[in-house]
């Protein structure tokens, strides 16, 4: 049986900026039997809308909003926004990338890279790469080339 490849993409600032890229790379991954994790701080029911509009292909949608309200750790403010403790938040993504086995995820928030084990590729959305200190993975070329460039490399990092 095939060894399935977990790609992690951050949601806002990631797939937002880009989402024509990310159709076509989502399902190009999908095509070739990875899953696809996005992930966000955002609530499921606005991911899901912008995705399913977009024809945006996933396998899983997490949401932190969610998760911290089910754990009844999400304050509402009276403005509509919401606040979780800054250290929990910052550490969620790298939590549940371990916990569900992604091989590889994208994010464009820097502040979340320290607590990562997981291969953690900081995406620059101005100028469409993402780079770590061992890979970078070039977004203006095409989608299965850079959906390749991370094949390649989780599969390196796996042998």
């Amino acid at each position: 049986m095939k060894n399935v490849v977990r790609i992690g993409i951050d949601y806002h600032g990631v797939i937002t900026a880009n989402p024509d890229f990310f159709r076509a790379f989502c399902a190009l991954a999908i095509a070739d039997g990875a899953e696809i994790y996005i992930l966000s701080g955002g609530f499921t029911k606005d991911i899901k809308a912008f995705l399913d509009a977009h024809n945006i292909a996933y396998s899983h949608i997490w949401s932190m909003a969610d998760y911290f309200d089910n754990k009844r750790q999400l304050t509402r403010l009276n403005d509509g926004t919401f606040q979780v403790d800054d250290k929990s938040w910052n550490k969620a993504k790298a939590e549940y990338c371990l916990e569900n086995k992604i091989d590889f995820h994208i994010d464009d928030s820097a502040v979340y890279g320290k607590y990562f084990a997981t291969p953690f590729c900081l995406y620059d959305a101005k100028n469409h790469i993402c780079a770590n200190n061992q890979l970078i993975v070039d977004f203006r070329q095409s989608p299965v080339l850079a959906l390749n460039s991370i094949l390649n490399f989780v599969q390196q990092q796996k042998a």
